[in-house]
């Protein structure tokens, strides 16, 4: 273990921490939301210190003032508690509503929030003895003791110290009248309160800087590690480099066998490239029988050029069909007129390619509805 601890000098690369948080072993502070769950308890009990003391005043008051009412309603004492219940719940409520917020929202300030059911897996491992004796002992437990024995350290240093410096004020509650010794015990308690809550940022700065420090230790990797994920990596990546030319090889074969059945091919001319046809025997309306952007339309084009299949480059009208057209479907009707012109050519064409008609008037720029006009 020793030799093993001391290979461990590289950081943890970025799938190994993900790994870890996938088997719920994430970087952790039960100090820091223990610790902000109570301060901000303190403070939501001093914002709503007034309407909670008045609250109860009232409720001291008609407890007693009730008491005749009490022997004639027997009802009453059932109705009476739930009032004064609450009454007390709902001014107490902001309080309850920000602690749960907190106890919430607190991972994620530290390690952020994770959720998994490894840690729900039974392992037999667990109960082997010598297995838990060495985890009692381990340095990790040994670094938890001294902390907890730390903070304790820590808060009764600061409840002697306030009790100290306050003796006589505590010895005067005992003497003062009883509304006067409630005021002034409100006061040193908040003294107090104030004095545990800044000693307890001391010990969640501590705990924040050792836990990160004991995980960052934790999770690095020995060079075999290192060398094992680069080579499964690199597998992985040879995997999907295969499979992604299978895919391309099976892609232009299908090409082969489709593109030269279409009419025309209409260009960008170099990223998009939409293979038409129309035949009026079997087709209602001119349909696109392969589309494609960059790599897929310079195949369509290079196998167009071999097979004899007229490419006719007209920018608009190309991304206008991309973009609303769907594979192996007929054309927008809002663009039958652009591509009427489209195939009239390539009719021409054919005709004087043989001898039987003048060249025909090649338009470069297409006119389309503007509704069709896209910028890719």
């Amino acid at each position: 273990m020793a030799d093993q601890s001391a290979e461990k000098q590289h950081q943890a690369t970025g799938r190994r921490i993900e790994d870890l948080r996938k088997k719920g072993q994430t970087l952790r502070s039960r100090d820091l939301t223990s610790g902000l769950v109570f301060m901000v308890a303190v403070i939501m009990l001093m914002v709503i210190s007034t309407d909670l003391k008045d609250t109860l005043k009232d409720n001291f008051i008609e407890s007693f003032g009730s008491i005749g009412s009490v022997l004639i309603n027997q009802d009453f004492p059932a109705d009476f508690i739930e009032r004064i219940v609450l009454n007390t719940l709902l001014v107490m409520l902001p309080l309850f509503i920000m602690v749960v917020l907190v106890a919430f929202l607190s991972p994620f300030i530290f390690g952020g929030w994770n959720f998994t059911l490894h840690s729900l897996h039974f392992k037999f491992e667990t109960l082997n003895p010598i297995v838990n004796l060495a985890n009692l002992f381990s340095k990790k437990m040994v670094l938890n003791v001294l902390k907890s024995i730390l903070k304790v350290i820590v808060i009764m240093s600061v409840l002697v110290m306030f009790a100290l410096n306050n003796q006589s004020d505590i010895m005067k509650l005992t003497i003062f009248p009883l509304d006067v010794s409630i005021v002034a015990g409100y006061k040193i308690g908040r003294q107090f309160i104030l004095l545990v809550s800044s000693s307890l940022v001391l010990i969640i700065l501590y705990d924040v800087v050792t836990n990160f420090i004991e995980y960052s230790n934790r999770i690095k990797m020995t060079t075999q590690e290192l060398k094992d994920e680069f080579k499964e990596t690199e597998g992985n990546m040879d995997i999907k480099r295969k499979l992604k030319s299978m895919q391309m090889a099976m892609l232009k074969q299908r090409l082969t066998l489709i593109v030269p059945k279409a009419t025309v091919v209409i260009t960008n001319p170099t990223h998009y490239a939409l293979a038409v046809r129309y035949d009026e025997n079997k087709d209602k309306a001119p349909k696109v029988i392969a589309k494609g952007k960059d790599y897929i339309a310079q195949q369509i084009r290079q196998i167009a050029v071999s097979n004899g299949v007229p490419i006719y480059e007209a920018p608009l009208l190309a991304r206008a069909i991309y973009n609303t057209s769907k594979l192996n479907s007929e054309i927008n009707p809002g663009l039958y007129m652009a591509v009427a012109i489209v195939l009239s050519y390539v009719h021409q064409l054919k005709h004087y390619q043989h001898g039987l008609a003048q060249q025909p008037q090649y338009i470069s720029d297409l006119k389309i509805p503007e509704q069709f006009i896209y910028s890719e």
